[in-house]
């Protein structure tokens, strides 16, 4: 059993001496003196080596519950990523859908929230179920004309209020002409507004409610009441 342990031994220190080199003085008188130490208490070298082992299993235990949740953080950091992407690409579709609603150009929309807005601004039958708003019903009165080219109709928010508008008309005359029609169906408080660039441009004169009076000086003026 001695012999068994001194060869063992040899082994270790002739694996030491390979891994780390040459050995200096020091330590080689070192692995010797712990050499003789296990030498005279081979079942406390039994115990070190047994209790070495368990510390290995559990590092070996340990690194692979951490290589396990690396996976696992790895695969869920790959869905949230997806789910990121996939949600750019809506918040995107819904900011181009509310462009085109708007008459604007979007380079490099999507063909299906392109073809979505076509249908929705178009007379053309839908799938599913939906709700339309009926405003009048005529047998003589057409304005089916002011329709050939989409319309929009949406709101503008200024100073807490909502206005009410149905857009584009790329030619004045062709919006006065709407304006004049509409006026036969009861809204009579409708008129032509200009914008440049996106920005209103108040023309009080020809706005009927002014018509003849002192142009304010903004809009809270315009509809603060005559004292």
């Amino acid at each position: 059993m001695k012999k068994l342990f001194t060869l063992f031994a040899f082994a270790s220190l002739f694996t030491q001496f390979t891994f780390g080199q040459e050995l200096t003085k020091a330590e080689k008188k070192r692995l010797k003196d712990e050499l003789k130490t296990y030498e005279k208490d081979l079942a406390g070298y039994k115990a070190k080596m047994e209790d070495i082992r368990a510390t290995l299993d559990s590092n070996d235990a340990e690194i692979k519950r951490l290589k396990d949740d690396l996976a696992y953080a790895s695969t869920k950091q790959a869905e949230l990523e997806n789910k990121i992407a996939s949600l750019d690409t809506d918040l995107k579709n819904a900011k181009d859908e509310a462009s085109l609603l708007k008459g604007e150009h979007v380079e490099g929309a999507d063909s299906t929230v392109i073809t979505k807005v076509q249908t929705a601004m178009s007379n053309a039958p839908q799938q599913g179920t939906v709700y339309k708003v009926q405003i009048g019903l005529y047998k003589e009165f057409n304005i089916n004309k002011y329709f050939d080219q989409p319309r929009y109709i949406g709101y503008e928010e200024v100073d807490g209020m909502n206005r009410y508008i149905i857009s584009y008309f790329p030619e004045e005359q062709v919006a006065k002409n709407f304006v004049d029609d509409v006026r036969k169906m009861g809204i009579k408080d409708a008129f032509v507004a200009k914008y440049v660039d996106g920005v209103r441009v108040y023309e009080w004169n020809k706005n009927p409610k002014y018509a003849g009076k002192p142009e304010p000086g903004s809009l809270l003026e315009a509809l603060a009441p005559t004292k």
